[in-house]
């Protein structure tokens, strides 16, 4: 492996979805590794103290409190890449799906 494509997606289904297609793109399967960054207990953001003391008022409700929390930065998915013009195919395929450069310059255009 002479090139490693990591990219970030917020929502399982596509990481997935985007492995399956890596896959089908002839990608080997233990060239495409994707890692869950939450457990069990869900996604790390949001207000965990939230309820312990119930209140409503127009500002306070117990739905707004308790609306689902996005989950960012989920799944991880690493692709192993001999050279690169697989590394830029390996790429779009993930682009395709949603995936997110792990790159905060690249995030920003920097």
């Amino acid at each position: 492996m002479n090139h490693a494509i990591v990219r970030i997606f917020d929502d399982y289904d596509h990481a997935q979805s985007a492995r399956e297609a890596l896959l089908a793109e002839g990608f080997p399967p233990d060239g495409v590794v994707m890692s869950i960054s939450n457990d069990e207990a869900g996604p790390v953001e949001g207000n965990f103290a939230v309820g312990n003391m119930p209140m409503e008022s127009d500002k306070h409700t117990y739905e707004r409190n308790y609306a689902e929390v996005p989950k960012v930065a989920q799944c991880l998915v690493t692709v192993a890449a001999d050279d690169e013009p697989s590394a830029a195919r390996a790429a779009g395929i993930l682009a395709r799906f949603g995936a997110r450069d792990t790159d905060p310059a690249a995030r920003y255009g920097l």
